[in-house]
């Protein structure tokens, strides 16, 4: 059962959160949580600081104990992540999720906290917004993903394309699906197969993209999804942006596309690229868990969403 949060409008309190790793400067957190009150929204943090335990945003303790707080409460609306990296995987065990299911919020971020997003769609019926973070994208806020963001959050955009005309989408393999959007980082999504937190994937329109991955790493995480079972479950899939994905100056190589072609042809689906979603500064944002609906015919596609992300 789905457990919308409500919609944000200004001065919304949001908890800031690092469950993964921690920002890569002071200075791009403080800009970019000044800039979260420019757009409306007031910052409420559990921590006085992210100060960075390796790899980490603090101990597995810290961040949980800071994710946990602010899932028993209902101070905040909404938990915006401070960045991705590295570190939800380890908090995914122990994170409260009878709390999430009685205080539903919209949890924004992407990359690593992927893992978050789809555990807590399967365990509370969140729906989540894979959107910018703290201290990534909000520093330096491109004005027309703010807005698209913004009315995402607001419920202002309940349905309807979620890129542009400026940036359609094409088709690999055509055909016509609705079903849950589900998605992320392939390499998070594929680390989640075989534990009891990656949701069902049956009938599922997966968006997927990823960074430093070369076109045999790619191939691999996919033949993970496929002989664990859940490549032939889907629906539908979306491609994104795979950065930084060239292979190494004079290696034998398959072309992305190649891949891509290898492992969705035989699902018979429907499978479209070139959506606007990535490692990189201009991205949509993407609600994780509504209903949406993808088509493909003759080299367009489309991807539409049927229901809003809030109540």
């Amino acid at each position: 059962m789905l457990r919308k949060a409500k919609p944000l409008s200004a001065p919304a309190p949001v908890g800031i959160i690092a469950p993964a790793s921690a920002p890569r400067t002071e200075q791009s957190l403080t800009l970019g949580l000044q800039n979260l009150v420019k757009a409306g929204f007031r910052p409420v943090l559990k921590r006085e600081s992210f100060n960075a335990h390796g790899f980490l945003a603090g101990t597995d303790a810290e961040r949980l104990t800071e994710f946990n707080s602010f899932l028993r409460s209902d101070e905040v609306d909404a938990l915006f992540c401070v960045r991705g990296g590295y570190g939800c995987l380890r908090l995914l065990d122990d994170i409260d999720y009878e709390a999430a299911r009685a205080h539903p919020k919209v949890l924004v971020g992407y990359s690593d906290i992927t893992a978050l997003h789809l555990a807590l769609f399967k365990h509370a019926g969140w729906i989540g917004i894979s959107g910018p973070m703290v201290a990534v994208e909000w520093p330096n806020p491109d004005e027309a993903n703010c807005e698209q963001f913004l009315r995402l959050i607001s419920g202002s955009l309940s349905s309807g394309p979620l890129d542009s005309k400026e940036h359609p989408l094409s088709s690999l393999f055509s055909g016509s699906v609705e079903g849950t959007l589900l998605g992320g980082n392939l390499s998070l999504i594929t680390k989640m197969c075989g534990s009891e937190h990656l949701p069902d994937l049956t009938g599922a329109i997966l968006f997927l993209e990823d960074i430093g991955e070369s076109p045999y790493r790619i191939d691999s995480l996919f033949a993970q999804l496929k002989l664990s079972g859940h490549l032939s479950l889907l629906g539908g899939v979306v491609l994104g942006s795979f950065t930084d994905a060239e292979p190494l100056p004079g290696r034998p190589t398959l072309e992305l596309k190649q891949v891509f072609e290898d492992y969705f042809r035989p699902l018979n689906i429907p499978v479209a690229m070139g959506l606007r979603y990535g490692h990189h500064p201009e991205k949509v944002a993407i609600p994780i868990g509504v209903q949406a609906r993808l088509h493909c015919d003759e080299g367009q596609a489309s991807l539409e969403i049927l229901e809003s992300a809030v109540l």
